[in-house]
């Protein structure tokens, strides 16, 4: 019974993902193996939504660690439980809980030996910030135990995982997740010594994040680095890298010139209110293009204005717009939207005929489905001569002597 209710549920968040986010850009696959345990180290910018988008990237059943302030209510712990999620206490929870980690691990290596696979989210804590925070220690722990225990050994691997939101508080965002290159048990020298572990541990794993993950620099204007960050995830092809790029650039420029540019093109964006770009098609095509997405953008809004607005009205007032808005507002929808559907199709039934409610569904998910390209494509047209500045400022990042 409970294996068919996970995969009910992995089902529906999976099924959710396509009228939440506007795509899920995966890459790197390949470095995460079919058949041998492994933990999944990723960075943390999201909450439960990074959870859940892991749980929609990856095709075996996932195992969870989260904060043990989660697990105070009796009933938020057998719920937590159930979905395979356990606790990991921190100082911050009071240090006489820590020994209950004991019973975590334990599981987590009765779990490797069959060759499971464990979420981990090293930073500890979630903001929703283009940052990376302090890595504790949970992870390091844990695989020097494994990798000394006989039945697991070398089998156990890492795999680091970068996740990017091209933003926050907002439906449709562009999910970028790059499973990166693993970290084995013959890459340490020494297993005997914990301590001298955890830190070598850490310090490659740190090392590696911090080649894939965008920071902003906290000592500048950090609302035109997200401003800038925001619109290159949202727009460009290999985003994470050209932004990644870029980022590094600003925090490390010397000549002053590249930052000037920056700020400039912020101020731009932020002023003339561009958040789209999309290359446009040339002649007749463009006006027959745009009357089409008008008509999809306004049955989008007309079919799926109410379950959208309860899911964030409910979001926004739960949680205040922290760091978990993102989260709740994913999971309202999952449950609201199917709610919405059978009852549309109810009353068209009962007004039409079981044809017309039909159509109804439809519409309602296929236009649900293409809003964000609709409404990409609507804005881009009537921006087409600010975008045409944008990529002129754009192009002086990457050039030869600037920065």
């Amino acid at each position: 019974m409970k294996n068919i209710i996970h995969s009910l549920l992995r089902f529906s968040l999976r099924l959710t993902s396509y009228f939440f986010f506007e795509k899920i850009y995966i890459s790197g696959i390949e470095n995460l193996p079919d058949s041998y345990p492994v933990i999944l180290a990723c960075n943390h910018p999201n909450a439960f939504l990074d959870s859940i988008v892991m749980t929609t990237c990856v095709k075996r059943p996932l195992y969870y660690t989260a904060r043990g302030d989660f697990f105070k209510s009796k009933v938020a712990s057998s719920l937590l439980h159930f979905i395979n999620i356990f606790p990991v206490y921190r100082k911050e929870e009071g240090q006489e809980l820590i020994y209950k980690n004991n019973e975590t691990f334990s599981y987590s290596i009765e779990l490797f030996k069959k060759n499971g696979a464990l979420v981990i989210f090293p930073e500890g804590l979630s903001e929703n910030k283009y940052d990376l925070r302090p890595l504790r220690k949970g992870i390091a722990r844990l695989a020097f135990e494994a990798w000394n225990n006989s039945e697991i050994s070398d089998k156990l691997r890492i795999v680091p995982i970068a996740i990017h939101y091209s933003s926050w508080l907002k439906i449709r965002p562009i999910v970028y997740v790059e499973f990166l290159k693993n970290i084995e048990k013959k890459e340490f020298i020494d297993l005997t010594e914990s301590g001298f572990f955890n830190k070598s541990f850490n310090e490659k794993l740190k090392m590696i994040f911090s080649e894939k993950c965008i920071v902003v620099d906290k000592t500048s204007n950090t609302i035109s680095q997200n401003k800038i960050i925001s619109f290159m995830l949202k727009n460009y092809l290999n985003a994470t890298a050209n932004t990644k790029k870029i980022q590094d650039k600003y925090i490390n420029e010397v000549n002053g010139k590249f930052k000037s540019d920056y700020n400039a093109l912020s101020d731009f964006l932020t002023k003339e209110n561009v958040n789209y770009d999309l290359k446009r098609e040339k002649g007749i095509m463009k006006f027959i293009n745009l009357i089409s997405w008008f008509i999809v953008f306004g049955t989008a809004f007309i079919y799926n204005f109410i379950p959208y607005f309860i899911a964030a009205f409910i979001s926004r007032k739960s949680t205040k717009g922290n760091d978990f808005h993102d989260s709740l507002l994913y999971c309202v929808l999952m449950f609201i939207y199917p709610v919405y559907l059978i009852i549309l199709f109810s009353i068209t039934t009962d007004c039409v005929n079981y044809k017309a409610g039909l159509l109804d569904v439809f519409l309602t998910a296929f236009s649900a489905f293409y809003y964000e390209a609709a409404k990409r494509y609507i804005l881009t047209f009537f921006k087409g001569e600010k975008l045409v500045i944008v990529h002129d400022m754009l192009k002086k990042f990457f050039e030869k002597g600037n920065g």
